[in-house]
């Protein structure tokens, strides 16, 4: 609750010491303690009402503040859980994320990108950890829109690569040979879900989250 004690700290009123677990009952007591001020105040000296008026306003708006962050902390707890359950059932599902990461199991895969316009010439880079790279792919495909090739795992050199890590990157040229805007993308078979962070998708071509997964379906 750092952000109702956050707005506490400026308050001079008595009820700057409530805490967050105390305000439907510190309410109660404010009231009480208003009412009896008002009825016991000296009528040759009577109490600013301003005073009273500021106090109100300010447990006001605590309550309203304690009472959005429980609504905050509830629609994000079911969010999170909403989010598990919508990872679990994609086990055993094909995806497509948009990531440059990808892992290599040493057997053919399918490589992606999208197109945001008209291309002239397209080429996919494979890349290792140390950025060099490795592999150079010319893309068939220049139109606008999503793309896919099967990528053998063979270098520019007619090797094998070998399992692990590597990145994907794209560029796209028109014919004017003005940069296109692209991403890439990689698609992939989920096979389990790692819960320790979130909800990340473990799958054939890498660990990826679910923010980054586009499209889901055992036909894609």
């Amino acid at each position: 609750m750092s952000a109702i004690s956050g707005v506490n700290s400026g308050y001079s009123s008595p009820l700057a010491a409530t805490g967050a677990n105390d305000v439907s009952m510190g309410k109660e007591d404010f009231l009480q303690l208003l009412v009896a001020q008002l009825e016991n105040q000296d009528p040759m000296n009577p109490s600013d009402p301003t005073e009273f008026t500021a106090q109100l306003a300010q447990f006001s708006q605590l309550e309203q503040m304690t009472n959005m962050n429980k609504s905050l902390e509830s629609m994000n707890a079911m969010s999170s859980e909403m989010e598990r359950m919508s990872a679990l059932g994609l086990i055993g599902q094909n995806v497509v994320a948009q990531s440059e990461q990808f892992h290599y199991s040493g057997e053919p895969m399918e490589l992606g990108y999208r197109l945001e316009g008209p291309a002239d010439n397209v080429k996919l880079y494979v890349l290792n950890q140390s950025g060099s790279t490795l592999a150079t792919i010319s893309a068939p495909e220049t139109g606008m829109g999503d793309h896919f090739l099967t990528w053998d795992g063979l270098s520019d050199m007619d090797l094998p690569l070998d399992e692990g890590d590597y990145s994907l990157v794209v560029r796209a040229l028109d014919e004017d040979d003005a940069v296109v805007s692209s991403a890439s993308l990689l698609k992939g078979q989920v096979q389990g879900v790692d819960m320790s962070n979130g909800s990340q998708l473990e799958t054939t071509v890498g660990t990826f989250a679910m923010s980054k997964v586009e499209r889901a379906g055992a036909l894609l």
